[in-house]
């Protein structure tokens, strides 16, 4: 009788479907190599483009065409501690009308340098391409 038990449960294991192991899901970052991390290069390039696009976005209403230059001291936790506009090339005014928006700039992101303060110069174009612009492109077809 013993040998007709182990018979019956042979059977029933090799009638039972075979299942296979599950092996562990391999993640993206186990195939695809690691990106090495950013050099303090490409971190401060970086930072200065976020920069710039905020000082555009920032001073987008101002209606005089030209070039600037926006010089900042930016202190390791954001803030700001000194600001100078240069103008470049256009009216003299340009700096009164950009200065009250730089001022009014709120506390940067910090620096992603480990200094006390980031001495940081931006150029600036304002109101580009400019209407006198696009309107003598009109004329003339």
């Amino acid at each position: 009788m013993v040998g007709v038990l182990l018979a019956i449960v042979g059977v029933a294991l090799a009638g039972a479907p075979l299942s296979t192991p599950q092996s562990p899901r391999i993640s993206e970052t186990e195939v695809s190599p690691q990106s090495p991390p950013l050099t303090h290069a490409q971190l401060l390039e970086e930072y200065l483009a976020k920069l710039h696009e905020r000082l555009r976005f920032e001073t987008r209403a101002v209606r005089e065409s030209g070039l600037v230059e926006v010089k900042l001291t930016i202190r390791q936790d954001g803030s700001v501690t000194f600001r100078e506009i240069v103008v470049l090339d256009g009216p003299a005014r340009l700096r009164t009308d950009l200065m009250p928006l730089i001022n009014q700039l709120g506390p940067l992101p910090p620096p992603p340098v480990d200094a006390d303060m980031l001495d940081v110069s931006v150029l600036l174009t304002t109101a580009y391409p400019g209407p006198d612009l696009l309107d003598s492109i009109g004329q003339e077809h």
